[in-house]
């Protein structure tokens, strides 16, 4: 759908959405309609969608970096971040003030995305003159997009305020947080009704919208929040039954711009390089800061690197060799060539500079990039699918089954079967291997997973290096179950309807 971003259009520019700017920090609007004449066509409608989709691609909200980087792999301490910046290294010691800025951008952006949404979905469901199943599709992606937004919020904030309407300056803006009982309603609601509208497959310029199957690839991770493990079976057995989606063979075709849209992507954020605002910095932020152009462009920042324990996860036969055919797909570390630029060598001694661990992930560092970036970032993969599939087996008492699908994970990866006999314990522990070498810097198999089970901390205990430094014991907000991250302390300054966290103050 890169041709889909190319504009926003009359829809952005007459201010019709809320303002994009960091100054949206709660549910503020920012102007009403002004435009008589808009939501009149089909092209209105469509462009009105266009800004909903748009949304995804701050990296705030799914664009792969504060998302997937800071929260997600840092969190875990599996990526360090390069530029010590003072929010990053908040997140990343696992101090979370009220007071971050990264947290409040995600709470702030991901709201941005909702009330795109809302708009699009009251205004075209009462457009005259638009044939019904125009309509139809359209209300149904906003409310993909406005479900997996939610999706996001209470994933790492619990409740939140629930907003399904437009808001104007006459709306009350004091809305207290809906229990994240209820924002599970409602995103199982939107995901439910856009699945029953939306098709399997789009084609042309309309390719990267939502699918049936994505939608159904987030109502099995809603489930697996709320352990409701036969509904999970059956919404992963019917993404199975459309027949469309598979593991592709090279693990690092998944993620190359020349192959975007191919059969392991249910979902993707979609990117077009270029200067042009619809570009993404995520080759900037990969490729290692000091290395020649030639390689890496007009930019290059090295921002997350893999941490070399987590490079000594990775099994390995009798010579120490890694085995794992992932590592030698996305990774490159000292001495070794770029995967796809076999003229660019990683020094034997690798500078500080490019690298503190001596790693670089190349997943999305394909090439020299002039300008912004358009490789898309993955938002959900149809090899997450398969763990999530595998994880709901096991809790149903099929563990022999689940092992079957965590194997067809690991011979892509060249690796060997595990046995099928494994007890419901180590299926579960095998399934969180995988995520863990799989997804790294995506917005899987991290810490949304493992706080979702409640293996986080033990995951770090067991894994952080420096877990001595972080002062678990003390830090309140890391003792509940699930792990919230604090409301933000500006949401809270324009809305005081909104409570704390536990563990946290404003």
């Amino acid at each position: 759908m890169k041709t889909g971003f190319k504009y926003i259009m009359l829809f952005i520019s007459i201010g019709i959405f809320s303002s994009c700017t960091k100054d949206f920090l709660t549910l503020t609007p920012k102007d009403q309609l002004t435009d008589a004449n808009f939501f009149k066509t089909e092209k209105d409608a469509q462009s009105a969608l266009t800004g909903v989709y748009g949304q995804l691609q701050p990296n705030e909200t799914y664009g792969v970096s504060i998302d997937a980087a800071d929260i997600e792999w840092a969190m875990s301490g599996d990526l360090y971040e390069m530029d010590g910046s003072a929010a990053r290294i908040e997140i990343h010691s696992l101090n979370l003030p009220a007071s971050n800025t990264k947290i409040r951008d995600v709470y702030s952006q991901t709201y941005i995305g909702i009330s795109r949404a809302n708009l699009t979905i009251s205004r075209v469901s009462k457009m005259e003159g638009l044939a019904d199943d125009v309509k139809a599709k359209i209300v149904a992606q906003a409310k993909f997009l406005r479900a997996i937004y939610y999706y996001r919020l209470v994933n790492y904030f619990g409740g939140v305020p629930l907003v399904l309407d437009e808001l104007d300056a006459s709306s009350n803006m004091e809305i207290p947080r809906a229990s994240a009982k209820d924002i599970w309603v409602q995103v199982e609601k939107d995901l439910n009704d856009a699945i029953a509208v939306l098709p399997p497959t789009w084609q042309g310029k309309d390719l990267g919208r939502a699918t049936k199957g994505a939608a159904l690839g987030f109502l099995v991770k809603a489930y697996l929040w709320q352990e409701k493990w036969p509904d999970a079976v059956k919404a992963s057995e019917d993404i199975n039954d459309l027949k469309i989606y598979d593991i592709v063979p090279n693990f690092r075709d998944v993620f190359l711009e020349t192959n975007e849209g191919n059969e392991e992507m249910l979902f993707a954020t979609q990117f077009r390089g270029g200067n042009d605002g619809e570009g993404s910095n995520i080759v900037y932020r990969t490729a290692p800061r000091g290395a020649p152009s030639q390689f890496t462009g007009s930019g290059a920042w090295s921002n997350f690197v893999p941490q070399a324990h987590w490079v000594e996860a990775f099994e390995k036969d009798q010579t120490g060799r890694i085995k794992d055919d992932r590592y030698w797909r996305a990774i490159i570390g000292p001495g070794e060539p770029h995967q796809d630029m076999a003229a660019f060598v990683m020094p034997v001694n690798v500078p500080a500079g490019w690298s503190k661990s001596g790693y670089i992930l190349t997943k999305y560092w394909q090439k020299a990039t002039i300008g912004n970036s358009g490789v898309n970032a993955p938002v959900l993969r149809y090899a997450e699918v398969v763990l999530n599939y595998a994880e709901a087996l096991n809790e149903v008492g099929r563990s022999q089954d689940a092992m079957i699908e965590v194997n067809r994970i690991r011979k892509r990866a060249k690796l060997d079967p595990k046995p099928l006999t494994l007890g419901k314990d180590d299926v579960l522990d095998a399934i969180f291997y995988e995520r863990r070498m799989e997804f790294i810097w995506e917005s899987a198999g991290a810490f949304s997973d493992l706080n979702r089970r409640g293996r986080f901390l033990d995951f770090i205990r067991d894994n952080r290096p420096n877990y001595s430094t972080l002062d678990v014991a003390n830090k309140p907000w890391l003792q509940t179950k699930p792990i919230r991250l604090p409301i933000p302390r500006e949401a809270w300054e324009r809305n005081r309807a909104l409570e704390q966290n536990p563990g946290y103050t404003f």
